[in-house]
């Protein structure tokens, strides 16, 4: 049997799966590095490869990797789950086929939302900071309407962090069909800005929002 042709066995949160060689490395990610480097493995009683992650998608997820393409469920529920599972195994095709789910379906801008609508009105808002101003740069797609990150619930976000940012949201037009992964953000404090890292591709736009913005709260 050849070296690809290998049977593999994967041990995903107790629940064991076997596939080839070749399908754990069609795709760049977590998966192939594993088959294909030394990098140290836990392995469970049967020799199988230990993963600790919930095994509830991982069919679906094999099944990608067989063929570059899957029938993803209706459920927004099942399709955050999908695509958290996508970043952690760094199958960014997955990740991106999630996230275009959902472009059929754009939501408006909520009302309630502060927006900043020109530079120079962002100009005279940063200018005046008496505490830290978060600007999100948000894509508009050609129907004036904008599609938020998947699983980012801007009222939740607004409730918990307005008591210590000063939260804006400044639109900006896309050509065509816009990417709720263009989503930017920005940072004033009056003294220096900090604008948004290149995020992990294992997290979500939200999970990588939160872990930067812990670290400007202890920054200031």
């Amino acid at each position: 049997m050849s070296s690809e042709n290998q049977i593999v066995k994967l041990d995903i949160g107790g629940t064991v799966f076997k596939t080839s060689k070749s399908t754990l490395t069609r795709f760049d990610g977590m998966l192939k590095v594993m088959m294909e480097t030394e990098i140290p493995v836990t392995k469970d009683e049967s020799g199988a490869i230990f993963i600790d992650r919930s095994p509830k998608h991982f069919d679906l997820i094999l099944n990608f990797m067989r063929d570059g393409d899957v029938e993803l469920p209706d459920s927004e529920i099942e399709i955050k789950e999908i695509q958290k599972e996508a970043h952690f195994y760094m199958l960014h095709g997955l990740v991106d086929k999630c996230l275009e789910k959902f472009i059929g379906k754009p939501k408006e801008i909520p009302k309630l939302l502060r927006t900043i609508d020109s530079d120079s009105e962002l100009l005279q808002i940063i200018s005046l900071v008496v505490k830290p101003v978060l600007v999100f740069h948000c894509p508009v797609n050609s129907f004036g309407c904008i599609d938020f990150p998947l699983g980012f619930n801007v009222n939740e976000f607004l409730e918990e962090h307005e008591n210590r940012f000063k939260i804006y949201f400044k639109p900006f037009k896309t050509d065509g069909i816009s990417m709720a992964s263009e989503w930017k953000w920005t940072v004033y404090t009056g003294k220096y800005s900090i604008e948004s890292p290149t995020k992990d591709p294992r997290q979500t736009f939200e999970e990588s929002l939160e872990q930067h913005l812990r670290d400007c709260i202890n920054g200031f």
